[in-house]
């Protein structure tokens, strides 16, 4: 049954599910290392590798722990059908070992519709904006490093990296009120009289402090510490020492983070609603193309036309999770709804 599901899927997704949504926000830049006993077979290892990488990377914003852990069990076979495209950025062989940077996107109509079918949790994230306290050591014994020029961490993250992430990330500036309540010690502590007043300052709770140190000749090791009272999480991130490392961290910090993120929203996410709206048009083409941006957003589960005539159209909308999510997405598009008592008056414009 299970393969027979995503055969059928498989075979609908690329004839009839709309490709729309393939946008950046659904590639993932990946990493791999693999060792093997020839470098052909160091190269089939490290692309199964990056396909799983990047597709769990995806499905992990669409999804919570337990679904994730059930889209892991698929084989390399039929977790490649959902790789749309894979391009190398770098690669470097040697006879036994594969090391590539790539980007790969993942056809993510057709993973939808596959949650859909197995009933995995879909949830929908709503962009955040975080604030990252990036502050180093070379060793561990050392003084943490925050505003000092030799920070490398702080600068990759102020060089507006490419997170992969939906969610804003922002580095800690460095304004006088900020500079003057918080240096590294205190940063490393979380001392609650500080960040107390950073938060209040920059009005959010979404403050993470990030304790980067080389991990032995190569590598960095990571604890993650969110200051919400969540637990820490340390990562290890391969690769030579240079500005270069900093950078390759990112992305995957930020993926943990908008994970945790995610398991806290997951609750209301999945909640399905609908409700029937009305759209005025001048010409035909214009229901057409605000019917094509209503299919376009992810909230949205199904667009059925229940009457259309004289410059209207009724329609009725299927869509998950809260509706004033789902007004700020319409937004994106230049939507918007306006509750007339019983159904919405859908239109564009600001």
């Amino acid at each position: 049954m299970y393969k027979i599901v995503l055969a059928l899927l498989l075979t609908i997704g690329f004839s009839g599910i709309a490709t729309a949504q393939s946008t950046e926000k659904y590639v993932a830049e990946v990493n791999i290392d693999i060792t093997a006993e020839d470098a052909a077979s160091a190269r089939e290892k490290g692309m199964k590798e990056a396909y799983r990488k990047a597709f769990l990377t995806i499905a992990g914003k669409s999804t919570d722990s337990e679904g994730l852990a059930l889209l892991s069990e698929l084989t390399d076979d039929q977790l490649v059908n959902f790789v749309q495209e894979a391009t190398v950025v770098s690669e470097k062989a040697s006879d036994v070992r594969y090391i590539a940077q790539l980007k790969v996107r993942i056809n993510h109509d057709l993973l939808k519709a596959y949650m859909e079918e197995q009933g995995i949790n879909y949830v929908i994230r709503t962009a955040s904006n975080i604030i990252v306290i990036p502050v180093f050591r070379e060793f561990s014994s050392d003084s943490p490093l925050l505003w000092e020029s030799r920070n490398e961490w702080r600068k990759a993250w102020e060089q507006t990296p490419n997170t992969g992430s939906e969610n804003n990330y922002i580095s800690i500036p460095a304004d006088s009120m900020v500079y003057s309540v918080l240096d590294g010690n205190k940063a490393l502590q979380l001392n609650g009289q500080a960040l107390d007043l950073v938060a209040s300052h920059l009005n959010t709770r979404n403050i993470y402090v990030l304790d980067a140190v080389y991990n032995g000749i190569e590598g960095l090791r990571i604890n993650i510490m969110p200051y919400n009272g969540s637990p820490a999480k340390t990562i290890d991130v391969s690769g030579e020492r240079s500005p270069d490392l900093f950078k390759k961290a990112i992305p995957e910090v930020a993926a943990y983070i908008d994970s945790t993120i995610q398991e806290q929203n997951i609750a209301t996410d999945n909640s399905r609603q609908e409700l029937i709206g009305i759209y005025s048009y001048n010409k035909l083409s214009d229901w057409i193309k605000t019917e094509k941006q209503l299919k376009d957003i992810p909230q949205i589960s199904n667009v059925k036309i229940e009457a259309m005539g004289k410059g209207k159209v009724q329609f009725r909308l299927e869509y998950m999770g809260q509706l004033s999510n789902l007004s700020t997405a319409l937004k994106a598009y230049r939507l918007n709804l306006q509750d007339m008592n019983g159904y919405y008056h859908l239109t564009t414009g600001v």
